[in-house]
């Protein structure tokens, strides 16, 4: 049977396509129908599950929840609910990797973890990961040009392209300095997966320590990683995420 959050996921992607309110009795109907004979008594459980799973939701996320639930119903509360950042991740969160394009799943989504990230922790910020390709960044020099601009004391670059064409292995690049621009800074990098049931394999699999050996110097400035997803984790997800980073950090000490 699929996760709390995995069934409010759907229903919401079904109340804003048909714009229609979901309300708990027609909710607890069709969990009958779809759950299995040994599951279907707990379709009314599972329903108020996910009633609480919405009010939980829009309590935290305020005016960014596109949709409005008193506990029994749920429906759209937003004038272009199809151009709010929550039903963009929605979609991709759900939809067959095979119905996203590249654009979508990399630097659209990306985009917006940058700006979070932004909004989060101040500074300034770069989308590193691949495809980079740009107007504005021709070639993979250029994009690391502009980190070094963003943390001078990096050096020189010792790379002039990507290896095999994609990136140093992070999507995001935060930088907030001290009033002086010099180092210690706070910078923070982030790794971003859209698939709901393949995330582990993308978590934190490149240590830092392979982004800063594309320059002359280290960093030497206050670190912090991060990972985003377009969906909400649950506390078992999340666990397994903290405890690979913890893998791989333990493997960076070990291998330095």
């Amino acid at each position: 049977m699929k996760r709390i959050a995995e069934i409010a996921d759907a229903v919401e992607l079904k109340t804003w396509a048909k714009n229609q309110p979901v309300t708990i009795g027609g909710l607890k109907e069709e969990l009958e129908t779809a759950l299995s004979d040994d599951d279907a008594s707990k379709a009314e459980a599972i329903a108020q599950n996910v009633m609480d799973e919405f009010q939980s939701r829009q309590m935290l996320l305020l005016n960014a929840y596109p949709f409005l639930c008193d506990g029994y119903k749920l429906r759209l509360n937003h004038e272009e609910p199809a151009r709010t950042t929550y039903l963009f991740c929605l979609m991709l969160s759900l939809l067959p990797a095979s119905d996203i394009e590249n654009e979508q799943r990399a630097v659209q989504f990306e985009t917006i973890v940058m700006d979070a990230a932004r909004q989060f922790f101040g500074g300034s910020a770069l989308r590193i990961g691949a495809p980079w390709h740009s107007e504005d960044i021709p070639d993979y020099a250029t994009l690391l040009d502009k980190v070094i601009e963003l943390i001078p004391n990096l050096g020189l670059k010792l790379r002039v392209a990507a290896p095999g064409g994609g990136d140093a292995g992070w999507d995001v690049l935060i930088v907030k300095n001290f009033r002086d621009a010099c180092f210690p800074r706070m910078i923070a990098l982030g790794n971003c997966a859209t698939g709901r049931h393949d995330w582990k394999r993308k978590g934190m699999e490149v240590q830092p320590s392979f982004l800063w050996s594309f320059f002359s110097h280290e960093h030497r400035s206050v670190l912090l990683t991060f990972f985003a997803v377009p969906f909400a984790m649950d506390e078992d997800a999340r666990l397994a995420n903290w405890l690979q980073a913890k893998r791989d950090k333990a493997l960076e000490v070990t291998l330095v």
